[in-house]
């Protein structure tokens, strides 16, 4: 062995094929920057070893780089084809790395981020993945600025959560994916029944044509604006109540409520920040959070955002009945049919173990979000809103990240 090693290290030979054995504790050659694992092994302390053989600094190469491979066989018809993939899974698990946005990530996303915990992604993506990888490995110059070597950093474990939506053709730039303005916020009372102005523009023009010509062309007039401005509010309320949840405003929410409950700091929650991944995630953080603050924080949302969960407390969260125009949804609202939806959803598990807990949840989702009403899932009406929402899908993949700050 130590006559291979001296080979490899004279750069006889450019590769060297060895078993775990052979090549594990002690061996020694801090030339090697790439490493190729082909065992089954996925313990800890174990794959931290074997990898550390290629992670050693090399007193001759300042700017070494170490790229270190897995080899990953998924065959999708077979009953055991993602036992591979779950092993690499095991492997990363305790592994730091830099992600493809230069946080120091545990678990196989920091290879690519759509590389989840839970299952392989799709074998129709497979080549592009592949090709991202090597295209990754080419670069080496660039994973050394991921690593951001020389910088400042507090040695702390943090908990984050990437999200992506579920549907493909989702655009994560998309507005209903962001926080609206605070203007619209705070723009003053909304039009609470939609076709309220229209309806009173109408009884106007009646009551004009009564009372004589001049005031009846001025009602008439007065009517086709009067109608256009009503649809236009009744159109920008509904893009505050999207089908598909408002992510900031509802992160906003749950730390909204930590904060009433005196367990975050108002610092921390103002920190909030969602940041965007490859392949269409986002990654939702608190920057200044502490490490018992960001779990707390990210458990409850990855909660808030997941569908068909059993839950001790409910709220609703309005949606917008969908329409293909403006005029359409005052339609709706002049002929009484509903322009908006009432969805039963979960409240955190950890904001729903008393109910003055759950009620700080739901004042800071009218604050951040919109109306909603609080509901106690186990008895009475409660047990048919828990169904309700038990059957509510999720519109994001909601996934908790370990990064090392």
């Amino acid at each position: 062995m130590s006559l291979a090693t001296a080979t490899l290290t004279a750069g006889a030979t450019r590769a060297l094929v060895g078993t775990r054995g052979l090549l594990g504790e002690g061996w020694n050659a801090p030339c090697v920057n790439c490493l190729v694992d082909l065992s089954t092994v996925a313990t800890g302390p174990s794959v931290r070893q074997l990898r550390g053989r290629s992670l050693r600094l090399d007193p001759d190469d300042d700017a070494k780089v170490a790229s270190n491979w897995d080899v990953v066989c998924v065959a999708p018809d077979l009953a055991r084809g993602t036992a591979d993939y779950d092993r690499f899974v095991r492997r990363h698990r305790g592994l730091h790395a830099p992600t493809e946005t230069g946080e120091i990530e545990a678990g196989p996303s920091h290879v690519h981020p759509e590389l989840g915990p839970f299952a392989p992604p799709a074998a129709e993506r497979f080549a592009d993945l592949n090709a991202a990888m090597r295209g990754r490995a080419a670069a080496p110059g660039d994973a050394r600025e991921r690593w951001r070597i020389g910088e400042p950093y507090a040695g702390e474990e943090h908990r984050t959560v990437v999200i992506r939506p579920r549907r493909e053709d989702a655009d994560p730039s998309d507005r209903r994916l962001r926080s609206c303005s605070e203007e619209a916020l705070n723009r003053g009372p909304r039009l609470r029944r939609p076709g309220a102005l229209a309806g009173g523009g109408v009884a106007l023009a009646v009551g004009g044509t009564l009372a004589g010509a001049p005031l009846a062309l001025l009602a008439v007039a007065a009517l086709p604006a009067a109608g256009a401005w009503a649809a236009a509010r009744l159109e920008g309320d509904a893009a505050l109540h999207p089908v598909r949840p408002p992510l900031e405003r509802i992160a906003a929410a749950v730390a909204g409520a930590y904060v009433a409950l005196d367990e975050l700091r108002p610092a921390a929650a103002a920190s909030l920040a969602v940041e965007p991944r490859s392949s269409g995630f986002l990654r939702c953080r608190l920057r200044e959070a502490t490490p018992q603050e960001s779990e707390r924080f990210a458990a409850a949302l990855e909660q808030a955002l997941e569908g068909g969960r059993t839950a001790r407390w409910l709220h609703t969260r309005r949606v917008a009945v969908p329409a293909p125009g403006r005029w359409t949804r005052l339609g709706r609202a002049l002929a009484r049919r509903p322009v908006f939806d009432d969805l039963w959803t979960a409240v955190p598990d950890d904001l729903a173990t008393h109910r003055d807990r759950a009620e700080a949840y739901a004042a800071a989702w009218r604050r951040n979000v919109g109306p909603t009403t609080l509901l106690f899932a186990h008895r009475g009406e409660g047990r048919d809103a828990r169904a309700a929402a038990e059957a509510e899908h999720a519109d994001f993949e909601v996934q908790v990240r370990e990064v090392w700050v």
